[in-house]
């Protein structure tokens, strides 16, 4: 994100293209799809040297942003711009509950404006006695000399402590706990970059060249694990019924204390189930699932002995609902 707020601070339009075209990708492969999906669109818009020269000259003087005074590092975007106007005119109070009332709406929308402008002429008649200054307000002396002993200090912490950088490991860890990431965290490290590249290519080449998708078609999201969002570990077998058996002895005991306060029946309480899942049906909060052959063993004992040795009389013979045979 630095690399995309230098190019807005300094007005630096070939810099503030080739940031985009470098983030774009990432906005793919991380599912933000807003912004994947229209920003593809912004840098097709951005190539103006050959279709509007004129327009690109003045975007290279800076002329593409808001410079909203004489201090270097300090222009803004054009929205940002219109937000801290609309910001100014709305002043403490907002423009909250003029929408009900038409006369104090028209009010405020003819005299905030010129209240502003009143406002902002008298600052800058002010501004005007002092000595200009056009370096940035990080570059005063005050803040300089904090950021000087930020660094001295970690520049200490690392010769004392040795440079987490110089690792040979090739695990993935975090510099500051030591904690190894998730190895689908660590896959997703490795070619979460290519793939971005990979969608953003294939949007340009589908709905921006050869148009053979709309625009407002949905983008695919990853979904893929993250050092914020790191996959789910299932849990084993025994973890799971140590869970249901605890989960039954909480639910049990205040059900067994309201039985005995209320005069319950204790043969009657066990009749009903305090599951939300029956475990004859559900294990764990999902259906069991069997084979046919399973069955086998409780029809064999169903049919008697004189029936196992001799065949019965058929005359047809039935796979699977279709007929093989007539005897």
């Amino acid at each position: 994100m630095l690399l995309y707020v230098r190019p807005i601070r300094e007005g630096d339009f070939e810099l503030y293209v080739d940031a985009f075209t470098e983030i774009v990708p990432w906005l793919f492969s991380l599912d933000h799809t807003n912004y994947a999906q229209w920003i593809p669109v912004h840098l097709r818009d951005s190539t103006l040297k050959d279709i509007h020269p004129k327009v690109f000259a003045e975007f290279l003087k800076g002329n593409f942003l808001v410079k909203k005074t004489a201090h270097r590092f300090s222009a803004i975007a054009i929205d940002q711009g219109h937000e801290q106007n609309n910001a100014a005119v709305k002043d403490d109070g907002g423009a909250v509950g003029l929408t009900a009332n038409p006369v104090a709406l028209k009010r405020w929308m003819v005299s905030g404006l010129e209240m502003v402008r009143v406002i902002r002429e008298f600052e800058a008649s002010t501004e005007k006695r002092k000595k200009l200054d056009p370096r940035h307000h990080e570059e005063a002396k005050h803040v300089q000399k904090p950021f000087e002993r930020d660094v001295r200090s970690l520049v200490s912490t690392i010769e004392e402590m040795g440079n987490p950088f110089t690792e040979d490991s090739s695990d993935l860890f975090a510099l500051d706990s030591r904690d190894i990431a998730d190895p689908a965290v660590i896959d997703t490290v490795r070619y979460i970059e290519k793939l971005g590249e990979e969608q953003y290519d294939a949007y340009v080449r589908e709905r921006l060249v050869s148009q053979t998708k709309p625009i407002s078609d949905p983008i695919k999201k990853n979904n893929l694990p993250l050092f914020s969002r790191p996959p789910v570990r299932e849990k084993t077998k025994s973890e799971l019924q140590v869970t249901s058996l605890r989960n039954d002895c909480s639910l049990f005991s205040p059900l067994y204390i309201a039985s005995q306060v209320r005069n319950g029946n204790l043969d009657e309480f066990f009749e009903h189930e305090n599951q939300a899942y029956p475990p004859v049906l559900a294990q764990n909060g999902n259906l069991r699932s069997g084979s046919k052959l399973d069955q086998v063993g409780c029809l064999e004992d169903l049919v008697t002995s004189q029936e196992k040795t001799n065949n019965p009389i058929v005359q047809v013979i039935i796979l699977d609902g279709y007929i093989i045979n007539v005897l």
